[in-house]
């Protein structure tokens, strides 16, 4: 068997060791660059799954609205004939009471919702006019009281209906057209 030269096998050595380095080196920011990639990816995948949660939980809130708007008339005209106020009704009527804290908790949630043009959690196939221009129908009932709601006119409360429908119209179109 022929002898390498020691020359030759610190070389080889030092050639192996570097070949190595550099494969390691290689794989590590492999394993980086997918690292952050992936990430990125999952972090999109993550957001537009929450996304789609909150344009469901939006629409459910609503819904909710539509059904409590008819409602809280009723109650306030109770309210006028028993010549309730605010505390007999939640001592007196605790099913309304619940109905009416709903309608007023929900509607000032969604209305900060809609009036934030840059609320995170909805797509931007959700446009921001659309948003902006459905806020500006709840603003007119503001603050969301049995007064506050009661006091528009039927008309005024069915304009307010309808554009809550259009608004939840709006979402299963858009949520068809890009889910």
């Amino acid at each position: 068997m022929a002898q390498v030269p020691l020359e030759w096998q610190s070389w080889a050595d030092l050639l192996a060791k570097g070949g190595q380095s550099v494969f390691g080196l290689c794989t590590l920011g492999l394993t980086l660059w997918a690292a952050t990639f992936k990430r990125k990816e999952l972090f999109r995948t993550a957001l537009v799954k929450k996304q789609i949660e909150e344009l469901a939980k939006v629409r459910t809130d609503l819904q909710s609205i539509f059904f409590d708007l008819h409602y809280i008339p009723l109650t306030a005209q109770t309210m006028k004939i028993m010549g309730w106020n605010l505390d007999d009704l939640k001592k007196n009527d605790p099913e309304s009471w619940e109905q009416y804290k709903r309608y007023k908790d929900t509607s000032l949630d969604l209305l900060y919702k809609f009036s934030d043009s840059d609320y995170y959690l909805f797509p931007d196939w959700i446009t921001r006019r659309r948003r902006l221009e459905f806020a500006e129908s709840m603003r007119a009932f503001v603050p969301f009281t049995i007064y506050a709601t009661a006091s528009k006119s039927e008309e005024n409360r069915n304009n307010y209906a309808i554009a809550i429908t259009q608004m939840k119209t709006y979402f299963d179109v858009s949520l068809q057209t890009h889910a």
